[in-house]
């Protein structure tokens, strides 16, 4: 960044306006921090059908209203506005339940609403199934690994999740008795639970897809904003105007190498997923399952996060036309809007447990509860 031009790696202002970089748009369902809340039928009030729910740039919910003509009338604070709407207490405690979580994806969606919503309302609170097809694609590093442990020395090969689906329950009636009484006996599972299992195993896949093509979609916006303020970080007249800016730029630049550390990680661990299959009892899959899921509202918040702070920094200066992104609105902008709460990432950060380390808490509780042991695992 020059003193006076624009930043180095960053917009200068014949480029104001134009994307950060040429890269796909994330579609509705993967902006976590939006929630139009006739996306599905989770409200009886007409009011809140015809709102929607926004993460603010300081990381608090904003309720913005709407007319009948679609035509908004503003936002205001999420927790006054719903004490003023005189809700029915079903959709009063579906709204608090909303306003406690960080992120507003499906996953994290399902986990806050469970037991808030009809079985039929929580059947539709799922992703769309045009979504659920190209997740395939993210899934097959996971299902390479758990399809060759199943089918190992079978002969048989399944390239998705669809594929294994069609062997298990397909038309190809010898195969699939043959294939479920040798996976029933090698793991010492019943053959009426082993495709109920497999339908589990799938479904946590989709949801680690779901959040790793989330984050394939915010990668990319991340290291431009990271490079951005590695140079402000080094711009040594601004700092001398904000005393506490390179401190503060150098936490973020931290947590932007923390976080892609961890999530990176995290998903690679479940290339592991055929370990689930090791002495696998019902009791095991639901603790395994358990603590997968547990890690949903996690990965969210953390992805939703990022996702705030880097929507509030490309609209001010990548998708707009106004021309006075100088280092010292950078400098500003940065101070006043990006760096204040984000030390809220830290506590999901310091909560994200990789798959691998999920299986061996589980392996180490069901040792110390076979060996009589009193003492809990930590």
């Amino acid at each position: 960044m020059s003193d006076t031009g624009g930043a180095t790696g960053a917009p200068n202002n014949d480029e104001a306006g134009k994307p950060a970089a040429e890269a796909e748009q994330a579609p509705e369902t993967y902006k976590f921090f939006d929630l139009p809340l006739d996306r599905w039928e989770l409200f009886d009030s007409r009011t809140l059908r015809s709102s929607r729910i926004v993460l603010g740039s300081d990381l608090n919910p904003i309720i913005d209203f709407f007319n009948s003509a679609d035509v908004g009338v503003g936002g205001r604070d999420a927790r006054e506005a719903a004490a003023e709407l005189s809700l029915p207490d079903p959709d009063r405690r579906r709204l608090e339940a909303l306003l406690r979580v960080r992120s507003y994806d499906v996953y994290t969606l399902r986990a806050a609403l469970g037991s808030h919503l009809s079985p039929e309302r929580f059947e539709q609170l799922a992703l769309p199934d045009s979504e659920k097809r190209q997740l395939e694609e993210h899934t097959k590093d996971y299902t390479r690994a758990l399809f060759a442990i199943i089918f190992e020395d079978s002969g048989i090969e399944a390239g998705n999740r669809q594929a294994m689906r069609t062997l298990l329950e397909g038309s190809s009636k010898e195969i699939v008795q043959r294939n479920v009484m040798a996976l029933a006996q090698k793991f010492a599972i019943k053959p009426t639970e082993l495709v109920n299992y497999i339908a589990g195993v799938g479904e946590m896949l989709l949801a680690i897809a779901f959040y790793r093509r989330a984050f394939d979609y915010t990668r990319l916006d991340l290291h431009t904003f990271i490079r951005e303020i590695k140079t402000l970080h080094e711009h040594q007249f601004v700092v001398t105007q904000h005393p506490d800016l390179q401190q503060n730029t150098r936490k973020i630049l931290a947590l932007g190498a923390r976080t892609t550390k961890l999530l990176d990680d995290y998903f690679e661990s479940f290339n592991g997923i055929g370990k689930i299959w090791e002495n696998l009892t019902p009791d095991r899959f639901r603790q395994i399952r358990e603590a997968v899921e547990r890690q949903y509202p996690i990965i969210g918040s953390t992805l939703c996060i990022w996702q705030v702070k880097l929507e509030a920094w490309n609209r001010r200066f990548h998708r707009t036309t106004r021309r006075d992104n100088s280092p010292a609105q950078f400098a500003t902008f940065f101070q006043e809007r990006i760096f204040p709460n984000f030390e809220k990432i830290q506590l999901q950060l310091d909560r994200i447990r990789n798959f691998d380390r999920a299986l061996r808490l589980e392996a180490k509780e069901r040792a110390m509860k076979e060996g009589g042991a009193a003492k809990p695992a930590s």
